[in-house]
């Protein structure tokens, strides 16, 4: 594959085979069957990593040993992609082809846009609270946000590496990313934007969870709850601190 080939890439983090999910890596790999475009899968697990690295879909992996979380997996496959729209996709996301077309079509076309996603919210960043949370099928036209969800969402990749914008690895594994991105993309100037496109499906995981689980994150165990709070704090300091 040439560059000039590469129509777009698909960045995938994988730790597992979706337990809790009707899709996995592997039907998403088949929906990825019927549209142009380099994979480039990151996967954070040995298991998966030796049951999938030889799939013919799959452009481009990196692995990692132990489960490096989602903002190092982000970085990981921005850094390897060549092409000019960069999606970021769950392992456990459903998805038409129309939905991928019609998400590149809206990233090019609106003003300023670095980041779109079919669902994004508005935030109250320094009382960490959501405002408002635009769902799948719930609004008819494009809406500029304060973040998009990171299950699905593509980028701009030129004016995201123009802008030296990068996902904050202090807030992995997971949880505040998101935010964290969206103050970002908005000091620089740009836009993320929630669009009206809903030819996917996806199930929640550990984001949704209400329980205390347990995350596996670089070979020890930490609890949902522990680094959801933590990373709240990180985020308040990183962009609210007060003077002394």
């Amino acid at each position: 594959m040439t560059q000039q080939a590469i129509a777009r890439s698909f960045v995938i983090p994988v730790l597992d085979m979706s337990p809790h999910s009707r899709f996995n890596i592997k039907t998403l790999l088949d929906d990825l069957g019927a549209v142009a475009g380099e994979v480039i899968c990151i996967f954070n697990s040995p298991e998966v990593f030796k049951a999938l690295h030889n799939h013919p879909r799959i452009d481009k992996y990196c692995f990692n040993k132990l489960n490096a979380g989602v903002s190092r997996s982000w970085n990981l496959g921005i850094m390897s992609a060549e092409g000019r729209a960069v999606f970021i996709m769950n392992a456990d996301l459903h998805v038409l082809p129309n939905a991928i077309h019609q998400l590149e079509n809206y990233l090019f076309q609106l003003p300023d846009a670095v980041l779109v996603g079919p669902q994004g919210s508005y935030l109250d960043f320094e009382n960490l609270r959501m405002i408002h949370y635009f769902q799948k099928g719930a609004f008819e036209q494009p809406v500029r946000t304060h973040d998009v969800s990171g299950f699905f969402f593509a980028l701009h990749l030129e004016r995201f590496l123009e802008h030296k914008l990068l996902f904050d690895p202090r807030f992995s594994p997971c949880f505040m990313e998101e935010w964290d991105m969206g103050v970002q993309v908005m000091k620089a100037g740009l836009s993320s934007y929630a669009v009206p496109v809903t030819d996917w499906e996806h199930e929640w995981g550990i984001s949704g969870h209400k329980e205390n689980t347990p995350i596996n994150y670089f070979g020890r165990t930490v609890m949902r709850n522990d680094v959801l709070q933590a990373n709240r704090v990180k985020f308040k300091d990183k962009w609210f601190k007060r003077a002394a």
